[in-house]
């Protein structure tokens, strides 16, 4: 019988970045990948709403439901061998600024330091896209544009007028991302509202970026 009590866990440490059904997680297990069910509450999910997936996106199991209607995008990042769990939610600070014109700002300054680690260098935002294949499709063309600039996998990936999508290895790194993201977003809004944001340079980024002390604190999560 399958443990899904990781899920579980991710579910309820992530719930109070979604309100009702909003949202959805997933994690890899060899080759099959495991989803939260369309219409149930992260809040209070339990076995019965995950839902069994191979990664030709064939359904396995629990066949009375249906998994989330993201389920493309789940797929996509969990292909790669870095990412066991996908988390995708509506934090409210962040979907703020999304619902802006400060969308591209934010999702390239930094303004402390664990914004740097957990957030990356620059983060990955997708122009607004109707859920489902839309989405899909703008989120690989926009990741992969990301890859291809930066040299790097974005573990936070913004979409506009939408929420945010963090990927791990770990459901800690996933909740770390999350939190990380909302508390910058707050930040942003009254750095705005003061009329006065100091933002890190791209030295003191790379710095951060470039410690080992920091590399090793983040590998613990």
């Amino acid at each position: 019988m399958n443990n899904y009590d990781d899920l579980k866990t991710l579910a309820k440490n992530v719930s109070r970045f979604v309100v009702g059904a909003e949202g959805n997680i997933s994690k890899k297990v060899g080759d099959l990948f495991y989803i939260k069910s369309s219409g149930s509450f992260l809040s209070n999910l339990n076995d019965s709403d995950i839902v069994c997936y191979d990664f030709n996106g064939n359904q396995k199991d629990n066949f009375n439901k249906k998994g989330s209607m993201e389920l493309n995008f789940h797929l996509y990042f969990l292909k790669n061998k870095e990412i066991n769990y996908v988390c995708h939610t509506h934090p409210t600070n962040t979907l703020k600024i999304l619902c802006s014109d400060y969308s591209k700002e934010f999702s390239k300054k930094r303004l402390f330091p664990d914004q740097v680690i957990f957030n990356g260098k620059k983060s990955c935002l997708v122009p607004y896209s109707t859920p489902g294949k839309e989405l899909f499709d703008n989120i690989e063309e926009c990741v992969s544009n990301f890859i291809n600039k930066e040299k790097t996998f974005p573990k936070l990936i913004l979409l506009e007028n939408h929420g945010i999508i963090a990927c791990g290895k770990t459901v800690d790194e996933c909740v770390v991302i999350t939190e990380i993201c909302e508390k910058s977003a707050e930040i942003f809004i009254d750095t705005i509202k003061l009329k006065s944001v100091n933002y890190l340079t791209n030295s003191e980024i790379d710095k951060l970026l470039n410690d080992e002390n920091e590399k090793y604190r983040k590998s613990l999560i």
